[in-house]
C-alpha cells in the first residue's frame, strides 16, 4: 500500500497510509490492502535502463498541463520549471520540483571524489523526491556505477540514469522475498500491491503499431525481458518516470538530445496494450489485476504523476528522440481508454483528474 515512510519508523506495526498524491486526501479512492513489512536485499533481474541519445535534440512533444484552483494553467512557467503551486488542486498530482533552484555553488565545488554529494544536493534542491532516493541506495553495491564522474555535464547527464537504477535496486530489494511487490515514487509515497506475475510482456509487441518505440521494443518486449510480466512491466515504467524526473530537474546541464521523456512514455503506452491484452483475452487474470486495490491506485498515481513530470522535463525540448510519436499513441483515445477502464474513473491527457 502507499505507505508514510517518516512515520513507519517506529514500533508501531500499523503504518499510517500516506495521500496517494500531493492534493488529494485519499476521499474517493479505493480501500489499501493491509500493510506487510519490508523485505530484505535481493537482484535486479530487470536489466539497464535502455535510454539513448543522439546529436541534435529530438521533438517536442505536447503535455498536460496542471490545473489551478480556478481550472486554468497552473502557477508555474509555461515551460514547466519553477516550483508547483504551494496549493495544489484536490484532484492533480503534485510534488516538490523547482527546475530552476541555483545550483551553482554545487557546480563550482564539484571534484570527483564528491561526485555523490553534489548530485544528490543537486536533486535535494530540484527533485527531492529523487534526492531520497538516492540517500536510501548509497550503500547499495551497484551506487556510482552507472555514473560519469569526469566532470560536472557528465556527473548531470548521469542522474537520469542512477535514479532509474536505484528505482530498480529498492523496487527488488524491497520485494525480495516477499509476496507483495514494492514501488518507490517518493520517500511518502510507496506501493505494496501483491505481486501478480499476468503473462510475458512479449505478448504486446505484435500490437505496437509502429516502430516509434524501438529504442525499448527490441530490449523489453523480446528474449528474456520478454517474459516478464505484470508487475516487472511496472516496475519499469517506475523506473522510467522516476528517471525522467531527474533529467528534467538538471535539463540545462544536457548538451545534446536524449531520451528523456521517451522511456516513461514508452512504458505507459506498453501498460495501456498490457491491459488491453489482458481484458480481452485474459479476463480472469483481469479481473484479478483490477481487484488489487493498490494496483488501481499505483497505476492512477502513475498516469498522473507521468503527466506532472512530462511538464518539467518539457521545458528542455532536446530530452526527447520519439517521445511526441509515442505520446500521440499513449493518448489516443482507445488506448487511454484502458486506464480509464482499469481505475474505473476518467482520465485527461494532465496530472490532474477530469
Amino acid at each position: 500500500m502507499a505507505i508514510g515512510l517518516a512515520l513507519a519508523c517506529g514500533g508501531d506495526e500499523s503504518r499510517p497510509v500516506a495521500p496517494p498524491w500531493g492534493g488529494l486526501d485519499g476521499s474517493g479512492l479505493d480501500g489499501a490492502a493491509d500493510d506487510q513489512d519490508g523485505g530484505s536485499v535481493g537482484e535486479d533481474p530487470a536489466g539497464g535502463s535502455g535510454t539513448a541519445s543522439t546529436p541534435g535534440t529530438g521533438p517536442a512533444g505536447s503535455s498536460g498541463t496542471a490545473a489551478d484552483d480556478d481550472g486554468t494553467a497552473g502557477d508555474g512557467a509555461d515551460d514547466g520549471s519553477g516550483p508547483p503551486s504551494g496549493d495544489c488542486p484536490a484532484n492533480c498530482y503534485c510534488e516538490p520540483f523547482d527546475a530552476t533552484a541555483d545550483i551553482a555553488d554545487l557546480e563550482a565545488s564539484f571534484a570527483s571524489d564528491n561526485w555523490a554529494e553534489v548530485m544528490i544536493g543537486v536533486l535535494a534542491r530540484r527533485y527531492p523526491a529523487g534526492a531520497d532516493l538516492l540517500v536510501e541506495m548509497q550503500d547499495d553495491p551497484w551506487f556510482g556505477a552507472f555514473t560519469d564522474t569526469s566532470s560536472f555535464t557528465g556527473l548531470m547527464d548521469s542522474v537520469m540514469t542512477e535514479v532509474h537504477e536505484g528505482t530498480h535496486g529498492w523496487d527488488y530489494d524491497h520485494a525480495f522475498g516477499q509476496p507483495y511487490f514494492g514501488y518507490w515514487l517518493r520517500s511518502d509515497l510507496i506501493f505494496e500491491p501483491t505481486k501478480i506475475d499476468g503473462f510475458p510482456r512479449a505478448e504486446i509487441a505484435p500490437m505496437l503499431v509502429d516502430d516509434s518505440t524501438s529504442l525499448y521494443a527490441g530490449t523489453y518486449l523480446t528474449g528474456t525481458q520478454g517474459t516478464y510480466g505484470f508487475y516487472e512491466l511496472l516496475d519499469e515504467m517506475n523506473s522510467y518516470i522516476n528517471g525522467m524526473g531527474g533529467i528534467a530537474a538538471v535539463g540545462e546541464h544536457i548538451p545534446w538530445g536524449i531520451s528523456g521523456r521517451d522511456g516513461a512514455v514508452a512504458f505507459m503506452y506498453y501498460l495501456e496494450l498490457y491491459l488491453r491484452r489482458a481484458r480481452t483475452t485474459y479476463p480472469e487474470l483481469y479481473a484479478q489485476m483490477q481487484a488489487e486495490s493498490e494496483y488501481v491506485d499505483l497505476i492512477r498515481t502513475q498516469w498522473l504523476r507521468l503527466h506532472f513530470l512530462l511538464e518539467q522535463a518539457d521545458g528542455h525540448p532536446h530530452l526527447g528522440i520519439h517521445d511526441a510519436e509515442i505520446r500521440a499513441h499513449m493518448h489516443e483515445p482507445s488506448n487511454m481508454a484502458e486506464i480509464e477502464m482499469f481505475v474505473g474513473q476518467p482520465i485527461d491527457a494532465s496530472n490532474c483528474l477530469p
